[in-house]
């Protein structure tokens, strides 16, 4: 059976996302935040999925860092809609809660229903939502309620109390698919890449430049610090297109001519 680390417990988003991509009958081995702890379960067991960015929240810096400093390759994408729940013991009401548990995220992203249903309850931080269920079935308190998925629910025999609690609807996390195992697929649509562009003026326009003149859709642009150089920075760039495999190259050979340094983290699918 297929062994991909995760962050988070069964029934965390991350597990969804992984089932998503692998199937049902994936088995995740779970890991606690950091994130690096999930890099050494990806040394391990040969697959991964992380979160690596938020529709509300925007990236998950600490990600991208480690992809920077690791080798491995990111063989596909899923992306998830985020649907949140309010999930209790058997038995409990809204009116009678007075402890909610999640992920801080979670928390977060629930603030609206939280301000307003859940006003006098008082709110508690864990590092994992699917955790947070699985401790709330162990108190086994009718005033103590938990944020998860549905599937976190259900796993754990406990009740849904409202459904879809998220402020924004539109609330979606991309993760990507890192492996050892896995190889570059033969017909990807997108590409990540990190790229270091020469030292003087106008380098990064000139370095775009090399993806429109290959017509390949860049769909994501972020600066991080480059760590021991003060005010010097690398660019994550995500790349789309149809027939990306016979471009790819160029666009790396074109980018070296010009002075760049370029890391190439993964050609796969668009999810």
């Amino acid at each position: 059976m297929r062994k991909v680390a995760i962050q988070g417990k069964l029934a965390s988003y991350h597990d969804i996302a992984a089932k998503k991509f692998f199937g049902q009958d994936t088995q995740t081995v779970n890991f606690d935040l950091p994130f690096k702890n999930v890099f050494k379960g990806l040394k391990k067991h040969g697959n991964a999925v992380v979160a690596i960015e938020n529709s509300l929240y925007g990236s998950i810096n600490e990600v991208y860092d480690l992809l920077a400093s690791n080798k491995y390759q990111i063989v596909g994408e899923v992306y998830l809609r985020i649907e949140h729940c309010l999930i209790g013991t058997p038995g409990a009401t809204i009116k009678n809660l007075t402890e909610v548990h999640s992920h801080p995220i979670a928390l977060a992203q629930c603030e609206n229903y939280l301000d307003s249903t859940l006003k006098h309850v008082q709110r508690f931080e864990h590092f994992d939502t699917a955790g947070s269920v699985e401790a709330a079935k162990q108190w086994s308190n009718p005033k103590i309620a938990a944020i998860a998925s549905k599937e976190a629910a259900t796993l754990h025999d406990m009740e849904i109390l409202a459904k879809n609690i998220e402020t924004n609807k539109e609330n979606y996390t991309r993760f990507v698919v890192l492996s050892t195992q896995e190889k570059r697929q033969s017909m990807p649509t997108k590409a990540s890449l990190i790229l270091k562009t020469a030292d003087k003026p106008g380098a990064l326009h000139e370095a775009l430049g090399v993806f429109t003149q290959l017509n390949l859709n860049l769909s994501k642009l972020e600066s991080r610090p480059i760590i021991g150089k003060a005010w010097h920075y690398m660019f994550y760039i995500d790349i789309e297109s149809p027939d990306i495999n016979s471009k790819l190259e160029l666009a790396i050979k074109d980018l070296l001519l010009k002075r760049c340094e370029v890391q190439l983290l993964g050609a796969y699918e668009k999810g």
